[in-house]
């Protein structure tokens, strides 16, 4: 008995994990869980919190200095003298405006941070959204030519009734055969396509259980009144990219100011105690000023004017980059959508309209198995090809999303 619950104790797990539910998940619902989970998302939050600690970091005072003084130190041969001892505590302080300046371009960084994981969270919206939409172009593909092996089946049945009664030769049945030979080929490598464009989906989502999706969004196309010099406007408008090209002008402008306000001479001001006059308190004045370093000033300000112009050219360089990618996408956009309107409009009604004509006449002895396995072809292929124009519909909006943030 202990030996039948210990097999079931080890069992129960497996049994467990097979019992998971089906994951039910629209694609905006994908692209949700895909933004929660991903570890590089969250890596690049965690940029943001460092950014962040630089600041403090860079716009705190420098650490102050506790100081011993002794006097009258008795050497061998020297007269006696009286030792004095005092104790100091010393702040430096930076000329006004440095501190300020270091804490503008820290802010600044964090910026670039904040935006360097809006644009991830793009690119990864994008990749979710396409690899769903591929995913339930892949299950529809296998439900049509599953679909299709029906039919192929009703074919043969009527070629075989009309075979056995001599009103066809055996080829035709041999051609049905041949057909849903090749459909079943394809069902299988539908299938497996199906299976990696699932475990790509699953990757991007950030799944580590083995439970089923259940993709409820359908594959449909989108609206066809898209307003494409307003979606432009906005996308440029809002670019990640962009805003991250003026934001490094920006922080390269503050460390042109802020090397030259390194020339001014810093401060520090201390307070002393003596151990021979309790009370007695004083305090002592400094001046740091950078006379032996003017190579390395000069060498600061280089480098920030010459970053400052990188910056500028790399605006130059991001909008171009952007605008031509976001233009290729929205072609891309408006062609795929008139390829679904072609369908729509014309192909599948005409195919499927022909095809069930030809099964009545091939019923009938009107036309033989050549014409209705071609006629069938075409209505198979109309099929397939009206779904995968809509997928690259879809895709073509959801790639419009995230052009151009691509550029490094």
């Amino acid at each position: 008995m202990s030996f039948v619950m210990l097999f079931l104790l080890i069992i129960s797990p497996v049994a467990q994990d097979r019992a998971l539910p089906a994951l039910s998940l629209s694609v905006d619902q994908a692209v949700e869980l895909a933004l929660r989970q991903n570890p590089t998302l969250q890596a690049l939050a965690g940029d943001i919190e460092a950014a962040r600690g630089q600041t403090r970091i860079d716009s705190a005072l420098p650490e102050a200095e506790l100081g011993l003084d002794v006097a009258g130190l008795n050497f061998p041969g020297a007269g006696a003298v009286e030792q004095e001892t005092s104790l100091g505590l010393v702040q430096a302080i930076p000329f006004p405006g440095k501190l300020k300046l270091r804490a503008r371009v820290g802010r600044v960084a964090e910026e670039e941070a904040g935006l360097r994981l809006e644009r991830a969270r793009l690119r990864l919206a994008s990749e979710v959204r396409k690899a769903y939409y591929r995913s339930l172009l892949q299950q529809k593909t296998v439900e049509i030519l599953l679909k299709n092996l029906e039919l192929l089946e009703e074919i043969q049945k009527n070629a075989i009734s009309r075979y056995a009664l001599s009103a066809v030769p055996y080829s035709d049945i041999l051609r049905v055969k041949l057909e849903t030979a090749r459909t079943r080929n394809d069902l299988l490598e539908a299938k497996k396509e199906l299976t990696l464009s699932r475990q790509e989906l699953r990757r991007l989502l950030g799944l580590k259980d083995d439970r089923d999706l259940l993709l409820t969004s359908s594959l449909e196309p989108a609206p066809a009144d898209w307003p494409l010099e307003e979606a432009l406007a906005r996308k440029k408008e809002l670019s990640p990219t962009l805003r991250l090209a003026r934001l490094r002008r920006d922080r390269a402008e503050l460390l042109v100011r802020l090397a030259e306000r390194n020339r001014l001479p810093d401060f520090s001001f201390g307070l002393f105690s003596p151990s021979k006059k309790p009370g007695a308190t004083g305090f002592s004045l400094g001046l740091s000023y950078p006379l032996f370093s003017r190579r390395r000033l000069a060498g600061e300000k280089t480098l920030a004017e010459a970053e400052r112009q990188k910056a500028g050219f790399e605006i130059q360089a991001a909008e171009s980059f952007f605008e031509s990618r976001s233009r290729q996408a929205a072609a891309e956009i408006i062609q795929s959508r008139e390829q679904v309107r072609i369908f729509e409009e014309s192909l599948l009604q005409d195919s499927g309209a022909e095809l069930e004509k030809a099964l009545e006449d091939y019923r009938l002895g009107k036309i033989d198995s050549l014409g209705l396995l071609d006629l069938y072809r075409g209505f198979s292929l109309a099929r397939l090809e009206y779904y995968r124009a809509i997928y690259l519909h879809r895709a073509a909006l959801a790639e419009f999303e995230a052009a151009g943030e691509d550029y490094e």
